[in-house]
């Protein structure tokens, strides 16, 4: 049985895209620290340019959760909240991240007993120039909205180390199948889709298969 949301004291918040990175920083929390206990969670963001993205990307989520659990891992609670900015125009107005961190704060609001934040990024993230910016952005709104120092409250990146060949490397290859990374999936048959080959997540990961040859490619649907 999964813990429970309301009676159990939580030490750790994990947010859970379906993404590789996000799959990869659960699955490596859980099997090194397994007396803490994790609320993990999944915002559902629909907006002008979604599409089939929030279909797919629950659908991963689910399978992911649900393979954690038969394979032993019972330290985790999960929960799922929803937002819709569709009317505000067909691109976004803020970056995933934001609104992810946002929820993370609610959560922490409700469970103030929770002292740390766990964050994907990878390796490769921090080689961008402006990652630091957008960090320390998300940062800001986590301890503005929990009320919470950086001392009460750490930001932690457990697979930072990782590049997203190394981070595929580190997942059980039963579990990476079950991941989704493209922005804009489509319909290749009835509830069944495909990469779009196209987008910035599909791009890096399609470079990551042509580099290293030996990875499966029918993993990466």
């Amino acid at each position: 049985m999964l813990l429970d949301f309301e009676t159990t004291k939580f030490d750790s918040l994990v947010p859970l895209s379906g993404g590789i990175d996000s799959t990869a920083a659960l699955y490596k929390v859980l099997k090194e620290n397994p007396t803490k206990n994790y609320l993990v969670f999944r915002v559902d963001m629909v907006h002008g340019t979604s599409g089939h993205r929030t279909t797919r990307e629950a659908m991963a989520a689910d399978k992911i959760l649900k393979w954690l659990y038969q394979n032993g891992f019972k330290n985790f609670c999960f929960r799922e909240v929803r937002i819709d900015y569709s009317s505000l125009g067909m691109t976004p107005p803020v970056w995933d991240s934001e609104v992810i961190n946002f929820f993370g704060a609610m959560f922490i609001q409700g469970k103030p007993e929770i002292s740390e934040f766990i964050d994907g990024a990878i390796k490769d993230d921090f080689k961008d120039p402006d990652f630091q910016n957008r960090l320390d952005k998300i940062a800001k709104i986590l301890y503005i909205h929990t009320g919470k120092s950086r001392e009460e409250l750490k930001i932690d990146f457990p697979i930072k180390h990782l590049s997203k060949y190394e981070v595929i490397l580190s997942i059980p290859q039963e579990l990476l199948n079950f991941t989704w990374s493209c922005r804009y999936p489509k319909i290749v048959a009835p509830w069944t889709f495909g990469r779009c080959h196209d987008c910035p997540q599909c791009k890096v990961l399609d470079k990551v298969l042509k580099d290293h040859e030996e990875l499966d490619t029918t993993l990466f649907h």
